[in-house]
């Protein structure tokens, strides 16, 4: 006869009704939000509200809720079983969410690393080359050997932030990182929400809650008809590919989310880190109530992560298509993150200095924090497809990802000028169409693992449905109509 799962007494916050020190499990979540605002939020949500104004607003939005419930379903099966997602799902659903996400992991970490060396270029006043229309062929010889020069000034510098955040993934500490990303959140959450209620009027609030409301998805004509400084037409990818790039990069992707329900291993809730992980759970009364109790830090900590990366959507969406759409400033190019210096400055010329500051440690905590959780993503997606992998420590882990990370990030980010091309097919493939087969996964953990009285609700169950039928129908979409002949180009020497 099998033994039935019991879980632990409760702590003293968790015994009674809600109080103000349940918020003290906040912590992972700050990871997420973290490793995900560097580029969503503040690039891609920017780029979003300057193209499209107000009306892609509700992508964003949905996107940011839908993965936050993907993300709850995983981390409330953890806690309630004990078990990994990944450890739940059989060996061939894994080793598909494990090859997956292993191979996006060096794009993310080589546009990221660009982003950031383009924009310390812009920050210590390296200028950005600019070429004319009517450019002869010495003005653009000239261009050329100053783009170049760009160009390696800002992969120099992604190289040193690349390698400074390896080596400090390899010295530090769980808890350092989640102190350091809890605090780094919320300096950039308390900066850019004074920034967008100084910036928006009641009118813009209207648009703002005109934007949440599903509507059709086009570029503006004067997006369409814009051109490159040589005169050429503008060569736009499909726009739902566009859409596509913009929901993955949007809170994350499925290359994240294993590893941050992997740091639940750092905490002690429900049967997490218990020797009963994975048994049948007892049905009595109390220890029902003990297992929904347990889910209150969960609710807690993906709560808060996703409320912080669903306020920093809406406040870089509304800022774009308040201050950049107007005056068709749109982050691209060499120009990623410079125009947005404006959300700032418009309050005070002296917070400029703010924002460079400001730019610097998200993408940074970003690149960071990226580390870390790939690191359990791998660790997480392994164990499930070998035995022998029980065997490795952590330390073995975090050793080889970090090298393959490295490595892979530096290859690509030295053969590819372009960051958004970098991360696009990591967006759209692991950041939007993985994340619909994961909710559905997760509805079938659910049945098979979780006993009547503890499995999703009606609301829930509904909403996992909706995430997944969604997020699937989207990222097919994007798949079907991302150029992936062009894409094979990053590969070739420039």
């Amino acid at each position: 006869m099998s033994t039935q799962a019991r879980y632990p007494q409760l702590p003293p916050e968790l015994s009674g009704g809600f109080n103000l020190k349940m918020l003290g499990f906040f912590g992972a979540g700050a990871i997420i939000a973290s490793v995900t605002i560097g580029s969503g939020e503040t690039f891609f949500a920017s780029k979003g509200g300057a193209i499209f104004g107000y009306a892609l607003l509700w992508v964003f939005v949905a996107s940011a809720i839908m993965k936050g419930i993907q993300v709850y379903t995983s981390a409330r099966f953890m806690a309630l079983t004990g078990l990994h997602p990944m450890q739940a799902w059989g060996f061939w659903p894994a080793l598909f969410f494990a090859a997956i996400s292993l191979l996006c992991f060096p794009f993310w970490l080589s546009g990221l690393p660009l982003f950031i060396g383009k924009t310390i270029n812009w920050i210590i006043g390296i200028p950005t080359p600019l070429l004319s229309d009517a450019a002869n062929g010495a003005e653009l010889a000239a261009y050329n050997a100053a783009e170049a020069a760009y160009l390696f000034k800002a992969r120099v510098s992604g190289t040193v932030i690349l390698v400074v955040a390896a080596v400090l993934s390899f010295l530090q500490t769980y808890k350092f990182l989640e102190l350091a990303q809890t605090i780094l959140v919320g300096l950039l959450l308390v900066a850019m929400g004074v920034a967008c209620v100084w910036a928006l009027d009641a009118a813009d609030w209207i648009l703002v809650a005109k934007g949440m409301v599903p509507g059709s998805v086009a570029y503006p004509e004067w997006y369409t008809a814009a051109e490159f400084g040589t005169g050429t037409p503008k060569a736009l990818p499909p726009v739902w590919v566009m859409v596509g790039t913009f929901l993955g990069a949007i809170g994350g992707g499925t290359y994240d989310y294993i590893g941050y329900v992997g740091c639940f291993r750092e905490k002690n809730w429900g049967l997490i880190n218990s020797s009963e992980a994975g048994q049948p759970i007892a049905d009595d009364a109390d220890n029902v109530r003990r297992g929904r109790r347990w889910l209150r830090p969960v609710k807690i900590d993906v709560g808060i992560g996703f409320l912080c990366v669903l306020l920093f959507t809406i406040v870089f969406v509304a800022l774009g298509a308040k201050i950049l759409h107007p005056t068709h400033l749109v982050p691209d190019g060499n120009d990623l993150l410079t125009n947005q210096v404006s959300f700032l400055t418009n309050l005070s010329p002296a917070l400029e200095y703010v924002y460079k500051i400001g730019i610097f440690m998200a993408f940074f905590g970003t690149i960071y924090g990226a580390f870390e959780i790939y690191i359990r993503t791998a660790r997480e997606s392994i164990l499930p497809l070998t035995p022998r992998a029980k065997n490795w420590s952590m330390k073995t882990f975090r050793t080889i990802i970090i090298l393959y990370c490295l490595i892979g990030g530096l290859v690509l980010m030295w053969l590819n000028a372009d960051p958004q091309k970098l991360v696009a097919p990591a967006a759209i493939v692991g950041g939007v169409f993985l994340c619909g087969p994961w909710c559905f996964a997760m509805i079938w953990a659910d049945r098979k693992y979780v006993n009547a009285q503890l499995r999703m609700g009606p609301v829930l169950l509904i909403l996992t449905v909706i995430a997944g039928t969604v997020l699937t129908l989207l990222g097919v979409k994007a798949i079907l109509d991302f150029e992936w002949l062009k894409f094979l180009e990053i590969f070739m020497p420039e």
